[in-house]
């Protein structure tokens, strides 16, 4: 308009806003999607993005290719530890491919089942030689194959059906619970912070006295396709019960450490043996996982090297392994890390449940009708040193919440020292069968440091001698001057 006048910034202003509309259009053009190759499906996700920003802008992604693992399928667990270093965070890699169909036409819809040949996107973060950077091969998804063969009506011959426990309880404070008084050994906690490694057959979660500190756990089984927080036959969960059970309305029951967190690992066992090399890739999880404490409630076969190497990796790493010991029958194994507590059973009586070896036994506990949890919510009683692990585990448990700088060698060297038969066998060794003794929760839990004396210890009898005879003398000194000045 005639008369205004026109800020000298005006053009350049104008300039610069078209070149940005320029740039707007030409972004525009390019995010159009090419036309599909016929018969072929592109990604979704290099389209639309994932959670976790794990599509660049260029749709370039980190991803990998499923395979096997020595001749089975992989688990998802087993690629975050390569990859990222953290077995526990395999729901990322679950949620950045939840619902996308696969090369064989299968959806991933269950973190627990994984096929030969997926393709998995990657966190940002992971790195390896089997991760690949770039847009995800493009792919036509074969047509999954119905089965010709009729749905069963029922489970085949041979399938373990998963059962619930009697909603019942065993009324009456257990007799293990009153031998050991794991109350006196809360006065320092509960076992908060501590992660326990039940490797078993793996733990029911949804027992109340369980709720909200059964973390999935994986299944480390040959072939095996689950996670860990699921139990056909009970006895993971009756372990994970001593452990760390809270004690619940109409019941007198409660585990050892009831502020633990349980980590179940699920193996296969053969005539009360646990498979070796599940054992292995088990130990394996227990400290990709930060467990402080791992329990087997299966006999461990120390013939095998594997095993032997396992467990002395997971002590160094800083995991506490509670064993049972080895039955007078078996062969002799190896000898193990001083951080492994080798456990033998006894009852009400005191009486040995098994034969042990002679000299292959640390502790003892209880291991006869001893009470636990169920599947669901109810209460079992078993017998065996399986049931004996489970409170040693519990006790290791609370040392190690109690005291957490003791390292893996000195929490196991703690609950030897303060079995009830430790001062007698001070002298001439352990019990070749009973070892150091019926462990003892308050004596672990409130011992005295190494290194840390009391003052009593530190007094000797000449000290306190001498010490009474100075202060007899000062005050005779003072009787006979006072005296002095009377006169």
């Amino acid at each position: 308009m005639p008369g205004r006048h026109r800020p000298r910034w005006s053009r350049p202003l104008a300039a610069l806003l078209a070149s940005g509309l320029g740039i707007l259009a030409t972004t525009v053009v390019a995010v159009v999607p090419a036309a599909a190759t016929p018969g072929a499906t592109p990604t979704p996700d290099a389209a639309a993005g994932l959670p976790g920003g794990a599509v660049a802008p260029n749709g370039f992604v980190k991803y990998t290719v499923v395979g096997t693992a020595q001749g089975r399928g992989e688990h998802l667990w087993e690629i975050a530890l390569r990859v990222l270093g953290d077995a526990q965070r395999y729901p990322e890699i679950f949620a950045l491919n939840k619902g996308r169909v696969q090369p064989d036409g299968v959806p991933v819809t269950d973190p627990a089942v994984l096929r030969r040949g997926w393709l998995l996107v990657l966190p940002w973060d992971a790195v390896g030689a089997e991760v690949s950077y770039g847009p995800l091969p493009v792919f036509t998804p074969a047509s999954p194959r119905a089965s010709r063969s009729p749905r069963p009506t029922g489970a085949p011959a041979g399938v373990v059906a998963c059962t619930v426990a009697p909603n019942r309880r065993i009324g009456g404070v257990p007799w293990a619970q009153l031998r050991l008084t794991p109350e006196v050994a809360w006065t320092r906690g509960k076992g908060a912070k501590v992660t326990v490694a039940v490797i078993d057959s793996g733990v029911d979660g949804t027992p109340p006295a369980l709720t909200g500190r059964v973390r999935p756990g994986a299944d480390a089984a040959a072939g095996g396709g689950s996670r860990g927080d699921r139990d056909c036959t009970g006895h993971g969960t009756a372990m994970a019960g001593i452990v760390a059970a809270t004690r619940q309305r109409g019941t007198d029951f409660v585990g050892l450490a009831p502020e633990a967190t349980i980590v179940p690992v699920r193996i296969t066992m053969s005539a009360g043996v646990a498979d070796s090399a599940d054992l292995v890739t088990a130990l394996r999880v227990a400290t990709a996982a930060g467990a402080g404490v791992a329990m087997i409630g299966a006999s461990v076969d120390t013939t095998d090297k594997r095993v032997v190497a396992a467990l002395r990796a997971a002590v160094g790493q800083g995991t506490t392994v509670v064993v049972a010991a080895r039955t007078a029958t078996a062969a002799k194994g190896a000898a193990l890390p001083t951080g492994v507590l080798r456990v033998g059973a006894v009852g009400p009586d005191d009486r040995l449940a098994e034969v042990y070896r002679s000299g292959e036994v640390d502790v003892v506990a209880p291991g006869v009708d001893v009470v636990s949890l169920g599947i669901g919510a109810g209460e079992v009683q078993g017998t065996g040193t399986d049931y004996a692990v489970a409170f040693v585990a519990g006790l290791v448990t609370l040392v190690r919440s109690s005291a957490p700088r003791l390292d893996a060698v000195e929490a196991a060297a703690r609950v030897r020292a303060t079995a009830d038969g430790a001062p007698a066998a001070a002298a001439g060794g352990p019990d070749p069968w009973y070892g150091w003794g019926m462990i003892n929760p308050a004596a672990a839990v409130n011992a005295t440091p190494p290194g840390v004396a009391t003052t009593v210890q530190r007094r000797s009898p000449a000290g306190a001698i001498a010490a009474l005879a100075a202060i007899l003398t000062l005050a005779t000194l003072t009787v006979g001057l006072r005296r002095r000045r009377r006169r």
